[in-house]
Order: structure tokens, then sequence, then C-alpha cells
């Protein structure tokens, strides 16, 4: 039987601002840190299935390993993915949407600014609004004249 983590601050950054995913999956929304196992490269379409017809746990891990895109050991998601990850933005997790929007505004994913526009505006989570919202901004940001 496995002991269940508990954080009161992110190990890296030292703020309280954790989630937790499941018992023992915790990431921080003020840096980059998770403590999720890296999944490898070669598990990328395994990865896209999962976020697309996973349970919930299984669309929660996958979208989360997306947050990491620029992490050398865990880019996954290239924009040929957008489309997928667009799909993903109307999930009926809240963790699952706000960790596509953080993953399609690290990709730069001009097509998804509409969408992430809207969540921005209109979205139940808190959460998702303030990562629909981040995404844009990258996105406008990097694409400015």
């Amino acid at each position: 039987m496995s002991q269940q983590q508990e954080f009161g601050e992110c190990p890296f950054c030292g703020n309280a601002n954790l989630r937790r995913l499941d018992e023992n999956s915790w990431f921080c929304l003020d840096c980059d840190w998770d403590n999720l196992p890296v999944i490898p490269n070669g598990n990328h379409d395994e990865l896209l299935t999962s976020l697309r017809h996973g349970d919930l746990h299984s669309r929660r891990i996958a979208a989360q390993a997306l947050i990491n895109i620029g992490d050398a050991d865990r880019h996954l998601a290239t924009a040929t993915d957008t489309k997928v990850l667009l799909e993903a933005l109307d999930d009926e997790d809240a963790d699952v949407r706000y960790f596509v929007a953080v993953a399609l505004g690290k990709l730069e994913a001009n097509l998804s600014l509409g969408k992430l526009k809207q969540l921005a505006r209109d979205d139940a989570s808190a959460l998702v609004r303030e990562g629909a919202k981040t995404a844009v901004e990258q996105i406008e940001s990097r694409h400015l004249p």
C-alpha cells in the first residue's frame, strides 16, 4: 500500500498554489513543478488517445503531461496535435481544460485563440479562465509585429 504524499507548498518555488490530481499527483500553478513521472516520447499516440478516450484519471494525466511542453524530457505535443487539443478544451473536467489551455499557449497555437478567449471569459472554473487567459497572452505576445 503506497503512502499518500502531502505538500503544503511547492518544493520548487515555495508558493502554496498547488493542485492535486490524485492521491500522489501534484502540480504547481505558479511554476512548472510537478511530481508526475516522465512519460517517454514514444508514448505520444497513446497520450493523445488517452486525452480523447480515457477515463477521468487518464485524461488528467495525459493533459498534465502536455503542460510540460518545452521541457526537453517531456516534449510530447506538437502543432500537428492542435485539433485533438482543441477538442479537449470541451472536456467536462476543469483540470483537463486547464492543462490543455496552457499547452496550447506554449505551442503558440493561433487556431485556438477564439476558443481560448471564450474560455477565459466564460468557463465556470476560475482555474480554466486563468489558464486560458495566460495562453491567450502567450500566443498574442509572440505574434505581435
